[in-house]
Order: C-alpha cells, then structure tokens, then sequence
C-alpha cells in the first residue's frame, strides 16, 4: 500500500507507541509489510478525541483514517482548512443475510 493508515493497530502496545504525545508514523513489520501507521486508534471515541488533540489530519502525516464512526470523525478531526474524503465500503444485504444465517447455525 504505501499509505499512512490510522486505526487500531497504531496504539497496539506490541509496536510501543500508544503513550507518545505526539503523531509519529511508524512501519511495524519492516521487511514483511510496507504498511504504515500512525500511533493513535481511530476506531473510538476515545481515540479520535486523542487524534484531535494531537492535530492528527494537521500534521499531514496521514493518508486514510479507518473508523466506523464517520460523524464522529469529521465533526473532530477535520476543519474548513483541512478536509477529508469518505470512500464507505458495504456488502450486499442478500450476502449478509446468508452469512448470518449459516453464522447462526453453528453460534
């Protein structure tokens, strides 16, 4: 990929950036992966309030920003001189219905 990507895995304790109080991007599997993170959690509430507080879309280092609460995001993280675009990926109902129903099978 090559991109900066926040989520999750960015405050994984097993890479050791969760606590830094500022934005680093990071490759935490170098050689393997050319994945790239930046070191705050996206995916909640608690974590974008960080990312705003670290002026994570301000200090440019990052290209995509995974979270399942786009509202959220964009009332915290972005601002009239620094927007985003959103790209929402979702499965066709039919496929869900047959993956539950088979999920509940076996649950």
């Amino acid at each position: 990929m090559g991109q900066a990507i926040a989520n999750q895995n960015g405050v994984d304790p097993q890479h050791g950036h969760q606590n830094n109080d500022k934005i680093i991007a990071f490759q935490p599997w170098p050689g393997v992966s050319r994945a790239t993170f930046v070191n705050v959690d996206t995916t909640s509430k608690r974590g974008i309030d960080r990312a705003s507080e670290l002026g994570l879309v301000q200090s440019g280092l990052v290209d995509m920003i995974i979270t399942s609460d786009i509202a959220y995001a964009i009332e915290n993280l972005f601002d009239e001189y620094h927007k985003g675009r959103v790209v929402a990926l979702f499965r066709h109902p039919v496929d869900r219905l047959v993956s539950k129903f088979y999920y509940l099978q076996k649950a």
